[in-house]
């Protein structure tokens, strides 16, 4: 027998929390693997799966005995949920909290959920009921309804029902989760609202990058890959690609954007500083000329127009 290897495999009482039935349950499976059936020496196996507060609790119960008997497993349970201050009211509301995880059978948690009742004094258990049980199982859909229809008085027939309804969704490869219809559910919605900003950011243009999706100050590249962008024409590719998306919505169409030597002026009226063409009024107001499209600045006398100090 090597000892190290039986010393590794031994379970640690810290964790498995306030769970002291679980504990001893896998204890008593390692000590039956390796076929160790004396007393004494599952007593001092025992003591090196506790910390050091418990194992003085451990040796006083063994001084306690008589005719140098090592004490029974219900004993030290008992010593030891009384250490640890473990109640009757806190088993029965872990084992109301009890849930089903996703990937597990039922078979395998009533496993459990038996051990855990089981651990529950007889007065005690009236107060865990067959709706508790159901709320322990509600993610799997089937096996519930098939509770409720029958009515149950007692857990034990529930227990049974759901294990006939589990195999009955083996069979039929039926098997419902709710957990997972819940979370398919969130990932639609979500990929939706996804779907939905991405078509309202296709109106959004950097001014950086000339790309669609994402604002100026929210823009992806650095100056030095903007400056690269610029030198391969890739900026100036975008900015075409905008002038297109831009004046695609305007009135005439069919007009060729593309000539930058072009300068059009399209308003309704322009107001025109008419202190070179003599026409300023006695109220010192500008002339308008309505209606005035297709003119450039040459036609108003204003191609040297700079500032002279």
């Amino acid at each position: 027998m090597d000892i190290c290897e039986l010393l590794r495999s031994l379970p640690l009482l810290k964790n498995y929390g306030k769970d002291v039935d679980l504990w001893i349950y896998d204890f008593e499976e390692v000590m039956d693997l390796w076929d160790i059936q004396n007393p004494k020496r599952r007593f001092v196996f025992m003591k090196e799966c506790v910390d050091y507060a418990l194992k003085e609790v451990l040796k006083s119960i063994e001084e306690n005995g008589e005719n140098k008997t090592y004490p029974s497993i219900q004993i030290i349970k008992e010593e030891i949920e009384k250490y640890l201050g473990i109640t009757q009211n806190d088993k029965i509301w872990e084992l109301k909290e009890m849930k089903i995880k996703t990937n597990e059978s039922i078979p395998i948690f009533n496993i459990n959920y038996i051990r855990k009742y089981k651990n529950i004094d007889e007065e005690m258990r009236k107060l865990i009921t067959v709706e508790d049980y159901i709320n322990s199982i509600k993610p799997r859909i089937y096996p519930c309804l098939r509770v409720l229809e029958q009515e149950c008085e007692n857990i034990e027939k529930a227990i049974k029902i759901a294990e006939k309804a589990s195999r009955i969704e083996e069979k039929l490869k039926f098997k419902i989760d709710f957990n997972n219809y819940k979370q398919n559910y969130k990932n639609d919605y979500i990929n939706e609202y996804n779907n939905n900003i991405n078509k309202k950011n296709n109106k959004i243009m950097c001014f950086r990058c000339y790309e669609l999706g994402h604002k100026a100050f929210n823009c992806k590249y650095s100056f030095k890959e903007l400056s690269i962008m610029e030198e391969k024409g890739i900026i100036e590719k975008n900015k075409r690609i905008k002038e297109k998306v831009i004046f695609t919505s305007n009135e005439n169409k069919n007009f060729d954007y593309s000539n930058k030597n072009f300068e059009r002026i399209n308003t309704n009226s322009i107001f025109v500083n008419s202190n070179k063409n003599n026409n300023f009024n006695e109220n010192n107001n500008y002339n308008i000329i309505p209606n005035a499209v297709g003119l450039k600045k040459k036609d108003f006398g204003m191609e040297n127009n700079t500032k002279k100090k």
